[in-house]
């Protein structure tokens, strides 16, 4: 059999694993046919130029994967292996699957004013106090490395977010109610399974949070679009819908912002209570109020048990983390013990152990004050702002929680042409139009505008530049 390897002395592999994967590509392609004998050590030094120990280790590597096989005195020979199919032609799909992922990648892309509203206050976090919680908790749990751990998540975690989520957002929980998750999208993924059996219509907000709506969409739901009221989701557009489960941001509406009120809680816990339903409540940044009182969790006000929870560190800690949990009511928790324990917690031991030292130090209730003074005042600097740049051609809407305002632009511009300016002005704001299920009629473009990654004293001078790129022409 001729063949001349071609080395590469310039490589950063060794060679070795040059000569390696050379080899094994010819006999999974069917180059080399099954059952050729191979170029003894000999043969291949001389036809490569590199020493008797390369070949060797190439020959073994080869031989320990099933690539040759070795008969006494006889050498080594290509094994019989499944062929390799010649692959399609497919860069003109790869290409448009690059475009689109290089889309995605710049809709994120960091400039001096980014008013995203999902982006935290990096340097305000508390690096050393969470550094110091991660390491401890190697040193405390290593047999955490030798079992997966509970389904739900870690109990001692658990059991610091039951107290916390007691006394702070006026749940009644406890630990076994609660489970572990990665997100919203994985915790909503879950509750679609465990509720399929007796629920096939779920109500969103419109606007409600677009991923919401495609995760129920994905799992056959009948997704109702209801309307917002003044105060949030109309109650009486709920009541002439099919739907058995309602999805919704009472704390804080996405995106328009609103804080549902007392009474019209009451108005849906008894809803749910007359449907036999289920309220999905997403308080996704509950810990941030300015300038109103606090309004209480529709699962602590839920005495009949038709209420799941769902909460977060991203927006008080850090979005990277992908932390979330699950309150479940006790209607819920008794078929989640029966029929889904073949779903392990996906989030590492590590970090829950991690966050459950940080909430038992005190760490993190600390750290969410400091947070609410933080964003408070950014959330006071964005106002002035735009009372002093655009004071008549836009309209705030829900100023009074979150990390983030919607702006209602007195314009012909479409909502595109909007962003587009703006981001030829070095200011990145964001759309709101894809969180409708249906394209409202004549509304005005609505932008969402984040504060909690911008510097304070670039506030001012981002809505400045914003209101320039808008309205100076």
């Amino acid at each position: 059999m001729e063949y001349m390897p071609i080395m590469d002395a310039q490589s950063k592999e060794p060679l070795y694993q040059q000569l390696y994967k050379q080899l094994s590509k010819r006999i999974a392609s069917g180059e080399i046919r099954s059952g050729t004998k191979m170029p003894s050590i000999r043969q291949l030094m001389k036809a490569s130029g590199v020493g008797k120990n390369t070949i060797e280790a190439a020959y073994q590597q080869l031989l320990a994967e099933g690539y040759i096989v070795s008969r006494e005195r006889s050498g080594f020979f290509a094994a019989e292996i499944e062929r390799w199919s010649e692959p399609l032609d497919q860069d003109e799909e790869i290409a448009l699957y690059s475009s689109i992922l290089k889309k995605k990648k710049g809709e994120h892309l960091t400039c001096r004013y980014n008013f995203h509203g999902s982006v935290i206050d990096t340097k305000s976090f508390p690096y050393a106090a969470w550094r110091s919680c991660m390491l401890e908790a190697l040193d405390i749990y290593p047999e955490d490395f030798s079992f997966y751990g509970d389904d739900q998540g870690e109990w001692e975690l658990r059991e610091e977010l039951s107290t916390y989520l007691r006394r702070a957002r006026t749940l009644i929980c406890r630990p076994e109610q609660i489970i572990i998750g990665t997100g919203l999208q994985q915790a909503l993924s879950f509750l679609c399974l465990l509720l399929a059996d007796r629920h096939r219509v779920v109500a969103i907000e419109e606007p409600g949070y677009a991923d919401a709506r495609i995760v129920f969409s994905h799992h056959g739901y009948e997704v109702v679009p209801i309307p917002l009221a003044e105060e949030g989701l109309s109650i009486e557009a709920l009541e002439k819908s099919k739907a058995t489960v309602v999805y919704t941001t009472p704390a804080h509406q996405f995106p328009y912002g609103m804080v549902m009120p007392v009474g019209q809680r009451q108005q849906l816990l008894q809803w749910a209570k007359r449907k036999n339903g289920i309220i999905i409540e997403n308080d996704y940044d509950g810990e941030f109020r300015y300038n109103v009182h606090p309004t209480p969790s529709l699962q602590g006000m839920d005495r009949d048990g038709c209420v799941v929870y769902i909460g977060n560190f991203s927006k008080a800690f850090s979005p990277a983390l992908r932390l979330d949990y699950t309150v479940l009511p006790r209607q819920l928790l008794g078929r989640y013990l029966e029929a889904f324990q073949a779903y392990p917690s996906p989030v590492s031991r590590h970090l829950q152990r991690s966050m459950q030292l940080f909430m038992h130090k005190g760490y993190w209730e600390k750290h969410v004050r400091k947070m609410r003074t933080v964003y408070h005042r950014k959330h006071d600097a964005l106002l002035r702002a735009i009372q002093t740049y655009m004071p008549r051609e836009v309209r705030v809407l829900g100023q009074s929680a979150g990390l983030h305002i919607l702006l209602e632009v007195d314009t012909s511009r479409t909502e595109k042409e909007l962003i587009d300016l703006a981001r030829a002005a070095d200011v990145r704001v964001y759309p709101s139009g894809h969180n409708w299920a249906n394209d409202p009629t004549n509304a005005r473009p609505r932008i969402i505008v984040g504060f909690g990654g911008v510097e304070e004293q670039d506030i001012a001078v981002g809505i400045g530049r914003l209101a320039e790129a808008w309205f100076s022409l």
